[in-house]
């Protein structure tokens, strides 16, 4: 039994260790860019690109003010992902999706086409 819990944990941390890699892998090969909060503007409009961050505020509508290590950045996370916008607050979490900035209110956003939580 001690044998098949071993092998059970080396499993089990290769596919901890396995799936960051693959998941940037995958995001190379469909073209998204991985961006902070200081960099997401310099990608241009409509691009795709994956980001992670802290939640730390609901602004209404939909959106919602996601801190990393270099500043913060407006995400549009559907009402799908949560029953309460608060329940998102704190929470840490990967966003894949579409930047969306506006030069008239000086503003980027990214729209979140997937929302994944740490």
């Amino acid at each position: 039994m001690t044998f098949m819990k071993q092998i059970l944990a080396a499993a089990l941390t290769v596919s901890v260790v396995a799936a960051p890699m693959a998941y940037a892998k995958n995001n190379q090969q469909q073209g998204i860019q991985t961006v902070t909060a200081a960099t997401v503007q310099s990608v241009g409009d409509d691009r795709q690109v994956t980001i992670t961050g802290k939640i730390v505020r609901f602004l209404g509508n939909e959106k919602f003010e996601l801190q990393d290590q270099t500043g913060t950045v407006i995400v549009e996370i559907d009402d799908d992902y949560y029953q309460n916008p608060q329940e998102l607050i704190g929470k840490t979490v990967t966003i894949n999706g579409e930047t969306d900035i506006s030069l008239r209110k000086k503003r980027v956003e990214i729209d979140a086409d997937y929302v994944q939580f740490r």
